[in-house]
């Protein structure tokens, strides 16, 4: 593929993949102002202009950014048509909030729209970071398209995909997962006891080398920390970064961190939180991240709910480091401010879609339009935008942190020659799962990894690309490969193995595994309220490269499996599901 001619903050990965550095070691330029740090958009960098597949997935994510406030009215919609179907004997027993002459169904609908109106901001916010169209282009489109109705023309609009719109659901959900208070407790659990892990085995000092010749020549003198940016603080890769709060906290801790992400949806959220400087603590965005959610909920009120993002600045985590790399993250303990003055007006979005649906317009929207969200402003232009402090006296004159995030597949990427012996520790969480051919992924962190590294491990094994089974009448391979030859290839590659056969591969490439624990209970973006969430009992290992410096005896992580958050604590145990 062809690559595009890059910004000088940004340096080409792979072919088709790009780095988005928000600070790179070696930058002369002292990070002494907040615009140093949330530098332009560097997410538009995964469009190349010569690639037409890329042209085609990147229009793809943009538009169902763009439509979702519209996907989720349909969704309305779709409830409001089967409570018509009843029959008038049925509704008779309905509660007033569900019949739509009340005053109670009227609330109820409300509430579902700002919901929709806050995704639908967020989204939009992240678009605009991003130099991408928004939602209002969607209004503006419908608009066109009646007036061409009406003088015998037609207009046709392309709409995502049910696949396509389950993935920006899920981003709604990461960012509650990663960047809110609420999401703590799941943060707690998985990124928890990794960050303790690879504190316990590679603390930021300058080199493996000097920590183990530090250790033996006094047990009471401690080695220096380096700043962040020196070229002897150890490198960390956090591959399927997400929305990139895991490598965030990594490079508050002093390390230089570079998150590697393949989904273009998740990229353009994580740009939008660690770079865009719009939403913060003080002025934070909402979100109904399970709005979408229509089964085992437990009152109206539980999809609709907000949840505000992000819970701490990525800026004044990373700068509070840079004093003290140790220093531990702060995590607010309640929730954020509920200013409704982070969230847009898109009345006009949510009518015009109504408005196409035969039966679905409320009777009275039109005279309820203008005050049906109250001060919330009604455009993206109209919102309060946040002017950063340039004046901060805690970070002038301090290096620049040394974190970044590569955009692409990571064998594509961590497969290249010259990312050989780069590495200190892979960092995985959620993630070893993904690969299409785990031997591949082990082979790729033992290529990058320096002698003596370590691959910190937490996650199930759900294997993603798990393939559909063999039938009894597929007489041969390729004929069950020809029956599911609209699949993926990978579905038909990948193999789904045991703890124990990858426990084997790890050694077998050249692993030792030096620590591990089975039944870490997880969650995974679950939603608190909900009646049901899937809890995973992880498997929790260190895995260190043959070669290094004998390991200095560690002290042994206890046995006894975490308990569950108090949240979840009332959850009956014969009815979670386990993996």
């Amino acid at each position: 593929m062809d690559q595009q001619q890059l910004p000088d903050s940004q340096t080409s990965t792979t072919d088709g993949t790009t780095t988005s550095c928000n600070h790179k070691n070696g930058n002369s330029k002292n990070l002494n102002r907040r615009e140093d740090y949330h530098n332009l958009s560097h997410a538009y960098s995964t469009y190349l202009s010569h690639d037409t597949q890329e042209q085609i997935h990147w229009e793809d994510v943009c538009r169902s950014y763009r439509q979702y406030a519209t996907f989720a009215m349909a969704q309305w919609a779709n409830h409001q048509y089967r409570l018509h179907s009843l029959t008038e004997e049925q509704r008779r027993y309905l509660p007033n909030a569900l019949k739509r002459e009340t005053s109670e169904f009227q609330h109820r609908s409300k509430l579902y729209k700002d919901a929709a109106i806050r995704n639908q901001f967020c989204l939009d916010c992240i678009l605009r970071h991003a130099g991408q169209a928004n939602s209002q282009d969607f209004l503006a489109a419908v608009n066109n398209r009646s007036r061409q109705k009406n003088s015998g023309g037609q207009m046709a609009i392309e709409h995502s995909t049910d696949s396509q719109m389950s993935k920006v659901s899920s981003v709604l959900k990461s960012l509650a997962r990663d960047w809110s208070a609420e999401g703590k407790a799941e943060r707690d659990m998985a990124y928890g006891p990794i960050l303790s892990l690879v504190q316990q085995y590679l603390p930021s000092v300058p080199t493996m080398h000097q920590q183990l010749k530090s250790q033996s020549n006094s047990s009471t003198r401690q080695s220096k920390t380096p700043k962040a940016g020196s070229p002897d603080t150890p490198r960390i890769c956090v591959p399927g970064a997400g929305v990139g709060r895991l490598a965030c906290e990594l490079a508050a801790k002093g390390y230089a961190v570079q998150g590697n992400e393949f989904s273009l949806y998740m990229l353009l959220s994580s740009d939008f939180i660690l770079n865009g400087g719009l939403a913060t603590p003080e002025h934070p965005l909402q979100i109904s991240p399970y709005l979408l959610e229509s089964r085992n909920v437990h009152g109206h009120m539980d999809p609709v709910r907000p949840i505000s993002i992000p819970d701490v600045d990525p800026f004044q985590m990373i700068m509070a480091s840079q004093n003290d790399p140790q220093q531990q993250a702060s995590q607010p303990g309640g929730m954020m401010s509920t200013d409704e003055d982070n969230s847009a007006s898109m009345n006009d979005v949510v009518d015009a879609v109504l408005d196409a649906m035969p039966g679905m317009v409320d009777d009275n929207h039109d005279d309820d339009n203008e005050n049906m969200i109250g001060d919330i402003p009604t455009s993206l232009e109209d919102a309060p935008s946040q002017q950063p402090n340039s004046n901060s006296d805690e970070s002038a004159g301090q290096p620049a942190p040394d974190f970044s995030m590569a955009a692409g597949e990571f064998i594509s990427i961590y497969g290249k020659p010259r990312e050989r012996e780069r590495w200190n520790a892979f960092v995985a969480c959620f993630f070893l799962d993904t690969a299409p051919c785990i031997i591949d992924y082990i082979r790729v962190m033992h290529s990058c990894l320096v002698p003596g590294g370590f691959v910190f491990h937490f996650g199930p094994l759900l294997w993603h690309w798990s393939g559909p089974a063999m039938r009894p009448d597929d007489k041969s391979w390729n004929v069950y490969q020809g029956r599911y030859a609209y699949l993926d290839p990978k579905y038909m590659t990948s193999m789904d193995l045991s703890w124990e056969d990858v426990r084997a591969i790890f050694v077998n490439v050249g692993f030792e595994i030096i620590q591990e624990k089975v039944g870490v209970r997880a969650l995974y973006t679950a939603d608190q309220r909900s009646m049901m969430n899937m809890t995973y009992r992880c498997i929790q290992f260190v895995a260190r490269k043959r070669g290094g410096p004998p390991l200095v005896p560690q002290k042994a992580a206890p046995d006894d499996l975490p308990p569950l958050p108090d949240t979840y604590s009332s959850f009956d145990n014969d009815k979670t599901a386990m993996v």
